[in-house]
């Protein structure tokens, strides 16, 4: 439930913030800069895909709308199916979703992106660009769906160690169980005790109650006769 209400908050930030901007800003008008040169806001439009690529195509929107469509399906396909414990994965392919949905409504009802995040970082043409609230989500999720398979998540690449340690221990649990330890802590055996195993008394050699019986019986005097 609460994946779903974060989708939900996340694509409504992203378009409420189009929507505000686009209506207090003209569009190719100067950027209004903060923090320096390096961030600012600039109203734009994007008719194909990252950094205008495809735009020229015809073809290209319908094509971006479909994949978005597909893209989108697995992802939710895959936040179903992931175990509730895996919450790093989960959130990352959450913000992915909710980047993707957010330009895919915009690709929808106006056949264009509407971008007025402008970033500079001064290394070069493509450290120039005017993005929006989804591609941050987009760009977000993705780190941390990268993070998440190298060194966070329970099946991660460089965590064979833990899982290596994890298997020996479940390995030794159960051989413990299995000789009768792990009834120890079993509560369903609380309160009970085994009975002390019964003693036998030895028997005694054969021919030993006869020798007793001869050397007990009183003997016979032959001066009584």
């Amino acid at each position: 439930m609460i994946y779903a209400i974060m989708f939900c908050v996340l694509v409504l930030v992203d378009q409420l913030s189009k929507l505000l901007v686009f209506a207090l800003y003209d569009k190719g008008s100067t950027v209004t800069f903060f923090l320096g040169h390096v961030f600012g806001i600039e109203k734009t439009t994007n008719d194909g895909i990252a950094f205008g690529w495809l735009s020229e195509f015809a073809w290209a929107q319908p094509l971006v709308i479909v994949l978005t469509f597909a893209a989108s399906a697995v992802l939710v396909y895959f936040l179903c199916k992931l175990s509730p414990k895996r919450r790093f994965l989960r959130w990352a392919l959450l913000l992915i979703l909710a980047g993707a949905v957010g330009n895919l409504i915009d690709r929808i009802a106006l056949q264009e992106v509407r971008d007025f995040l402008y970033m500079n970082f001064g290394l070069g043409s493509y450290t120039e660009f005017t993005n929006n609230v989804a591609d941050l989500e987009i760009t977000i999720g993705a780190v941390m769906f990268i993070i998440a398979l190298l060194f966070v998540d329970s099946e991660a690449v460089f965590r064979h160690g833990e899982k290596k340690e994890e298997a020996e221990v479940s390995e030794a649990l159960e051989l413990l169980n299995g000789k009768g330890i792990g009834s120890l802590n079993d509560p369903d055996d609380s309160g009970k005790s085994e009975a002390p195993p019964e003693t036998k008394r030895p028997e005694p050699p054969e021919g030993a109650g006869e020798s007793d019986a001869g050397e007990d019986a009183p003997s016979a005097d032959p001066n009584d006769a």
